[in-house]
């Protein structure tokens, strides 16, 4: 039985149907829920204390509100789970999404691993591959993959 499970969420509208199906497949007296939220190096700012610094918001404004969008994101998926009652913690990396999550799936020993997926076309897929897909192949564990659009 599972007990440790991964939610990747990227702050896209289908992060809530992802954490919705969470809600659906797991028990909060029986999974400890990890959720994790990579965001992307060239948008990422170093915080001190869980603030951007003025030099960097203003140099860098980009930057500054996408990391100001994954932290609220965060913070909404662990209060929307921990409302739930499942014990649940956040861990925002900077990287590239697949090795982040399929990296972090390992550290926590994660027994599953629960994402969305794009809905690419044939043309998108072939120069943007599938995320999902590539966790999925080097994923140490099973993945569950939400397909639903948002």
């Amino acid at each position: 039985m599972y007990s440790s499970v991964l939610i990747a969420i990227d702050g896209s509208p289908r992060s809530h149907g992802i954490l919705e199906t969470v809600g659906q497949f797991c028990d909060p007296a029986r999974h400890q829920l990890h959720v994790l939220l990579a965001v992307d190096s060239a948008y990422a700012l170093a915080e001190d204390h869980g603030r951007i610094s003025a030099f960097d918001q203003s140099e860098y404004p980009a930057a500054s509100h996408e990391q100001q969008l994954a932290d609220m994101t965060m913070q909404q998926a662990l209060e929307h789970l921990r409302s739930r009652g499942f014990q649940t913690e956040g861990n925002l990396v900077n990287g590239d999404p697949v090795s982040t999550i399929v990296a972090e799936s390992r550290r926590l020993d994660c027994d599953l691993i629960v994402m969305g997926h794009r809905h690419l076309s044939r043309l998108d897929r072939m120069f943007d591959p599938s995320i999902s897909s590539k966790v999925i192949d080097k994923a140490g564990c099973p993945v569950l993959v939400d397909a639903r659009h948002a």
